[in-house]
């Protein structure tokens, strides 16, 4: 699995860088990726198991579905055919298509390869997408204005049918809670909507005829073996076998032989025929069984290749002889002498018979192997067989119409020769189809049931042999008629009959949604203009606002700065007299302290002075006990003689101590007024 995977980043990343390479390096890494390619397709033809591989494995814990791939019986045959088929196509246009072309293509093969290896819907989604923006681009990339219009109206065609399969895998999972590919649980409509889109359904195939012819001759090659066989894939893998899948198989295999016997356009009858054979196989898938699927998915293959084969001979046509108008080629009037095209394009006319011969179911090519299964799948399928029958003899006669109008009666002067390359791929593409008719057995191991490739027998033969000679019985009849071309009433197309009146009704409706939309622009426009004014006056009003605010704001501003220089005084203030005061505090602490030193002296002196006052007292009171003797003993005498009394009665003593007397007194009452 890896080795494919390998493939699929290869191209993702090579291809935006191939355009600026140089013309030889460009074409070297062609060939080495279609190398890589034919090793591939041949690797998955040997039947080695490949395992399943999923990429950001941990985004499933989280509950996300990552990108996973495996190999489904159904795969690997789808992956064998998209890759020999992709390589034989890069071949093709090696030496012819553009760089842009030749990138894109790679794109387009690696997503194919993508979506048949999916393992659930997410992985198949985005390859889905991819696909149809590729092959879009491709169809534009001619350049031309016919081809740029085909290619958006295929763009648009796709991306209707990509939506729809976006809403059939929400549906799906909301029913399962599961992204992997399996039967839908739920959403089976827009599942079949979406892949009716891919396979071309009925009446959703226009979109073959507008692409296919309107690419370049080199994309076409491409084309031919990838969106319509993406629709048969998928309509096997995901759809249930029912029979109104079957019988809208056998419609399209009549519808589209009907359209291409009126075609004129080699490309274009090419482009119908694959409607048609992409019929046979929705039919063999609808029908389910070991045969319808072995079916349906072999003829997958070989239609590949011969549908390929057959567009790169009508691409040759085109590129050497400068047209691909059947009329023209076959009613040239010019030089006489001018030789068939199968004489001067000896090549490109093998091809064309290859082609034609295996288209038609003829042994020993491989187109007989799978329709030889197809027949025994619808077996006893009532109308649908019949009408897969006459589209076998249509394929026929519109394939005689393709080589007897182009390479036999066609006789056009070249313009240039045919390159290398071309001729190599038409070669090996016919060669393929040859072998895989010669030796079927060599896709056996990959067939999903392994059905029995012995095929030829006499029934099988004779049956096939029978077609052709009735179908080239009936081309004989029909030739001149066919030689003129058959113009139809417009009013049986079904572009004329259905798109149309559906496109002119949707013309309609935008033509009155764009007046309803004018409508409204110009009431959207009035309001505006009104919106503006008072949006104006608005303006003003808050340029006014924004000028007050902005006045305040400085007004508050210088205030702010006043204030803060004022709360700078006041804090310088308070830390003065802070200082100050810790000044002061300091001196009264210290004057405090000065006053307890003196009053404890006081205390001190005043004890001692108390202490001495004391003792002064008690002498005092003996001098008064004394004195009182001395003054009775004076007053004894005096009321003897009471004129002998004078100051010499009093003594020394006593003066002595009344004037200590005085001096305590005064030495208390200066302290105590002091404190």
């Amino acid at each position: 699995m890896e080795f494919y995977l390998l493939f699929i980043l290869s191209c993702f990343i090579v291809a935006p860088f191939l355009p600026r390479l140089s013309e030889k390096r460009r074409r070297g890494v062609l060939v080495m990726l279609l190398c890589l390619m034919i090793f591939l397709a041949f690797y998955n033809l040997s039947g080695v198991e490949l395992h399943d591989y999923s990429v950001l494995e941990e985004l499933e814990a989280m509950g996300l579905a990552p990108l996973a791939f495996t190999a489904h019986p159904y795969a690997r045959m789808a992956v064998f055919g998209f890759l020999l088929v992709g390589a034989l196509a890069l071949m093709y246009g090696l030496q012819v298509a553009g760089p842009k072309e030749q990138a894109v293509s790679l794109v387009a093969i690696a997503s194919a390869v993508g979506i048949a290896l999916s393992a659930n819907f997410i992985t198949l989604f985005l390859f889905w997408e991819v696909l149809t923006f590729s092959v879009a681009i491709l169809i534009m990339l001619k350049l031309t204005p016919h081809a740029v219009s085909m290619g958006c109206k295929f763009l648009i065609f796709h991306i209707v049918g990509g939506l729809l399969l976006f809403l059939g895998i929400v549906q799906h999972h909301s029913a399962s809670g599961s992204f992997v590919l399996e039967k839908p649980a739920a959403g089976l409509l827009f599942f079949v909507l979406a892949i009716a889109f891919k396979a071309a359904f009925l009446p959703l195939h226009v979109w073959v005829a507008w692409g296919y012819p309107a690419a370049s001759h080199a994309t076409s090659v491409v084309l031919a073996g990838l969106t319509t066989k993406v629709g048969v894939y998928a309509v096997a893998r995901i759809l249930e076998p029912h029979p109104a899948i079957v019988l809208m198989g056998a419609s399209m295999a009549v519808f589209g032989i009907c359209c291409a016997l009126l075609q004129k356009n080699m490309r274009g009858l090419l482009s119908y025929h694959i409607i048609s054979q992409v019929g046979y196989m929705v039919a063999g898938a609808g029908m389910g069984g070991y045969y319808g699927i072995d079916g349906s998915l072999l003829h997958v293959i070989n239609h590949m290749l011969y549908k390929a084969l057959l567009f790169m001979s009508a691409g040759a046509v085109l590129l050497t002889a400068g047209t691909e108008d059947l009329h023209d080629l076959s009613h040239h009037q010019g030089d006489k002498q001018v030789l068939s095209l199968w004489r001067v394009l000896p090549v490109a006319a093998l091809g064309a018979l290859v082609g034609a011969l295996s288209i038609s179911g003829v042994p020993p090519f491989n187109g007989y192997v799978s329709k030889y299964l197809l027949k025994k799948a619808m077996y006893g399928a009532g109308p649908a067989e019949t009408m897969l029958m006459l589209a076998s003899i249509g394929t026929v006669v519109s394939f005689c119409k393709f080589c007897y109008f182009a390479f036999v009666k066609g006789r056009v002067p070249l313009q240039r020769g045919l390159p290398v390359s071309m001729q190599a791929a038409i070669l090996l593409a016919s060669a393929a189809c040859v072998f895989l008719g010669i030796y079927p057995h060599v896709v056996q191991k990959i067939l999903p049931y392994h059905s029995s490739l012995i095929v030829y027998n006499a029934g099988g033969i004779v049956s096939a042999l029978t077609f052709l000679a009735v179908g080239i019985a009936v081309f004989v009849v029909l030739k001149k008629t066919l030689d003129r071309g058959i113009n139809l009433p417009a009013w049986l197309s079904v572009e004329q009959s259905l798109y149309q009146p559906l496109a002119f009704s949707l013309k309609a409706c935008c033509h009155y949604i764009t007046t309803f939309d004018s409508s409204l622009n110009t009431a959207y426009e009035k309001a505006g203009g009104t919106a503006r004014i008072l949006i104006e006056k608005t303006e003003l009003f808050d340029g006014a606002i924004n000028e007050a605010y902005e006045k305040s704001g400085d007004l508050a501003r210088r205030l702010a700065d006043r204030t803060e220089q004022f709360d700078g005084a006041l804090n310088e203030a308070y830390e003065k007299s802070g200082k100050f005061a810790k000044q002061l505090a300091d001196g009264t602490q210290a004057f405090d302290a000065s006053l307890n030193e003196a009053y404890e002296s006081s205390g001190k002196l005043a004890r001692r002075l108390a202490d001495k006052a004391a003792q002064a007292d008690d002498t005092l009171d003996d001098l008064y006990e004394q004195s009182g003797q001395r003054s009775r003993s004076l007053w004894d005498r005096m009321r003897g003689r009471p004129s002998d009394w004078n100051i010499r009665n009093l003594n020394f003593d006593s003066f002595l101590i009344a004037l200590m007397l005085g001096l305590f007194l005064f030495i208390l009452v200066y302290f105590t007024g002091i404190r």
